[in-house]
């Protein structure tokens, strides 16, 4: 192989860009055989350096044929090593959010250029808890609850349990999920809500009367089961009219807006006197008692649900923060950054450990980060 051999290798990129010990240990393997050449492949490692320190704005041009050859080795590689499979999709990911983020800049104050943002979460974080009436029970996380099997009673489902809880029927109930938690439940409807880091949701044991009714502070994700009687969602700036439908809440307490995501079916939303019907793939915001709609990509809004953030020309700001809820840790970072000013693109997969997040977002940004003992998170340059 010469130098360009090695420059149009996939794996020698992924390398490059995010090395592992499986792709340490795949090059060792190279060097140490015959074929080698190692002139070449020092030679290749040099031009590539080279290459990186270009302004990245000259990648985005190549966006689509990268992706496509990346897709189509990633299944060749699917066929061969399983193992090497999942270290190459998930570098091959970062890359394109490398290809895809658009580096923008911009003038700024410098009376406020050094100051210190802190945005994210950092709370203590005592678990998952159910309030009924009086009772307070700990849920373990990603546990799912059912009222359905049984009048007045949740079974509760985690990964290596179930047991049986006995709710109050007078008083409404409360699910507490803190920053860094995710919990579902099945209403007693047979509705399923999924609730993100930071939700809280207050529901009935069982739905009596002409109305179905619960309220939540955060961010659900709601499968709302089809009967007569409409289905109220009470949010802190709005109220959510629906018969059976399919669609995405944001409402947490501290922002000065909440977005309703339409997945499927229809809603009506109420907000300061104001009403207004929302189709499939439209995003309707309140803010300031005002409501406006337009059409979005709805994966933008509810890939959480399943374990990623798909992003599109989102401001790193926002990342942060959404990160920052999902993990229960803050970010501090200097306004001179100007993350609000750029944005990335691509799809941003949630780990178990925060640690492999953080690599892809800064292979994504060119930025660094120290993680602090307190849960706190430097970003610099």
């Amino acid at each position: 192989m010469n130098c360009n051999d090695f420059l149009n290798n996939d794996l020698f990129i992924l390398w490059m860009i995010s090395p592992t010990k499986e792709l340490d240990a795949y090059w060792k393997k190279y060097l140490d055989s015959e074929e080698a050449s190692i002139e070449a492949f020092n030679e290749a490692i040099e031009e590539f350096n080279t290459i990186r320190s270009f302004n990245r704005d000259s990648y985005n041009t190549e966006e689509k044929i990268v992706k496509l050859r990346l897709d189509k080795n990633i299944a060749n590689f699917k066929k061969k090593k399983r193992a090497m499979f999942t270290i190459f999709t998930s570098v091959a990911a970062a890359l394109l959010l490398i290809i895809s983020m658009p580096l923008i800049t911009k003038n700024f104050n410098g009376n406020n250029a050094h100051q210190e943002v802190i945005i994210g979460s950092n709370t203590n974080n005592d678990g998952i808890q159910l309030l009924s009436g009086d009772e307070v029970l700990s849920i373990g996380n990603n546990s799912t609850l059912d009222l359905t099997e049984k009048n007045n009673n949740v079974i509760i489902h985690d990964s290596t349990s179930k047991k049986e809880i006995k709710l109050n029927d007078i008083k409404t109930n409360k699910l507490i999920v803190p920053y860094g938690k995710r919990s579902s439940i099945v209403l007693a409807d047979g509705s399923t809500v999924y609730l993100n880091s930071g939700s809280e949701l207050t529901f009935p044991a069982s739905f009596n009367g002409n109305t179905r009714e619960i309220n939540a502070v955060g961010e659900i994700y709601i499968e709302v089961a089809k009967q007569k009687e409409p289905f109220i969602i009470h949010t802190p700036k709005s109220n959510i009219r629906v018969y059976g439908t399919t669609f995405n809440v944001s409402a947490y307490a501290e922002e000065i807006e909440e977005s309703v995501v339409l997945v499927n079916g229809s809603v009506q939303i109420e907000s300061n006197n104001q009403s207004l019907m929302l189709k499939p793939n439209e995003r309707a915001v309140v803010k300031n008692g005002e409501i406006s709609t337009k059409t979005v990509d709805i994966s933008e809004y509810v890939s959480w649900k399943n374990g990623f953030f798909k992003l599109y020309n989102s401001p790193l700001n926002d990342v942060l923060m959404k990160i920052g809820r999902y993990y229960n840790v803050e970010f501090i970072y200097s306004k001179d950054l100007m993350l609000e000013a750029k944005t990335c693109s691509g799809k941003l997969f949630l780990a178990d450990n925060i640690n492999d997040v953080l690599k892809s977002f800064s292979l994504m940004t060119n930025l660094m980060y120290r993680i602090d003992s307190d849960n706190r998170i430097t970003i610099s340059k």
